[in-house]
């Protein structure tokens, strides 16, 4: 039997798929039809019910980038605290019989045992799919509202979520400047990973003194953004870490660097946050958090199996990313 990260992309499904069959058998859910949504890196399910409702599966994936059952309830109970808020509309954890939020479920040829959660449906189209004819006023307010909503949150005592303290807040080791990144940096490009990593450093020490840390999402770019008559819901809260505002904002932001119109929907996006709460960028800072989510994911890519044949490129894009950062902070 091939290994779980040996299998093609329809392999890994099917696997996955008999994963979800098992954990549904844990929920009161009359499913009568299951559909593969993605396995990028989590197995995604649409089910479709009897009685015309829909709700997501998350079947959770292995280590590295998987979370454990502690962390998964940590993010259930913040969606539970968000489902008091108007806008933006977020997804509502659905309980098995026992009455827990996370089951775990097992199939042969994979090496860990997922952890697996099922939530509501959002309506809507992704706004990845929409860039064009959507203004980023409505995605940044969206935003704003979820870092308002998190002041004064009072976790419980098994709450856990990582501290976005360092370029890399996981668990797993950051490994991009050792010998498992040596063949994909070379000089020129190590050197302008090693500028765009002293100057996050730096942000990210001094970004204690401002403010106290807060939740933030973590992972809120378009693919977890749908867009429903106008209205934003949010969804995929899995990457939640304590962390500072301006750092979430990078993060969403990151993915629109190369637009042509990258300057304006920034301006939308800000005149949409600031609507709610201050812009939390002192100069520049936002591009700076632009440059860590670059130096994030370049570790990613080495880390994970399934990405690493993605390594090349994302090392290349990223030197152009953090070179224009630089140029915007004129550093």
């Amino acid at each position: 039997m091939k290994s779980f990260h040996e299998l093609t992309d329809i392999g890994r499904v099917r696997r996955l798929r008999s994963i979800a069959r098992q954990a549904l058998e844990q929920y009161d859910l009359d499913v009568i039809r299951m559909r593969a949504m993605s396995d990028a890196t989590n197995g995604v399910f649409r089910l479709d019910c009897a009685n015309g409702d829909r709700y997501v599966m998350r079947v959770g994936a292995g280590p590295p980038a998987g979370h454990s059952a502690r962390e998964m309830r940590s993010e259930m109970e913040w969606l539970e605290a968000l489902s008091t808020i108007e806008t933006p509309k977020v997804p509502r954890p659905v309980r098995s019989r026992t009455g827990d939020v996370v089951v775990t479920g097992s199939a042969p040829g994979v090496p860990y045992e997922p952890t697996c959660a099922v939530f509501t449906w959002l309506d809507g189209s992704l706004l990845a799919d929409r860039l064009d004819r959507v203004s980023f006023d409505g995605y940044g307010a969206a935003m704003a509202n979820l870092h308002r909503a998190a002041v004064g949150f009072e976790p419980s005592p098994g709450f856990v979520a990582p501290q976005y303290t360092t370029v890399y807040p996981y668990e797993a080791p950051y490994v991009v400047f050792s010998d498992a990144g040596d063949d994909l940096l070379p000089p020129r490009r190590r050197s302008v990973f090693e500028r765009g990593m002293a100057l996050v450093q730096e942000l990210f020490a001094s970004l204690p003194s401002r403010e106290p840390m807060r939740l933030i999402h973590g992972d809120l770019h378009g693919w977890n953004v749908k867009v429903n008559r106008g209205a934003i819901a949010v969804f995929d809260f899995e990457d939640l870490v304590w962390g500072w505002p301006v750092q979430d904002i990078g993060i969403a932001l990151y993915y629109h660097w190369d637009r042509a119109d990258f300057d304006r929907k920034l301006l939308e996006f800000r005149s949409g946050y600031e609507d709610i709460s201050p812009w939390p960028d002192s100069g520049g800072d936002v591009f700076t958090c632009i440059v860590a989510r670059t130096l994030l994911l370049a570790n990613d890519v080495i880390i994970q199996p399934e990405w690493r044949a993605l390594a090349p490129e994302i090392y290349e894009r990223g030197e152009r990313r953090i070179r224009k950062m630089l140029e915007r902070i004129g550093s």
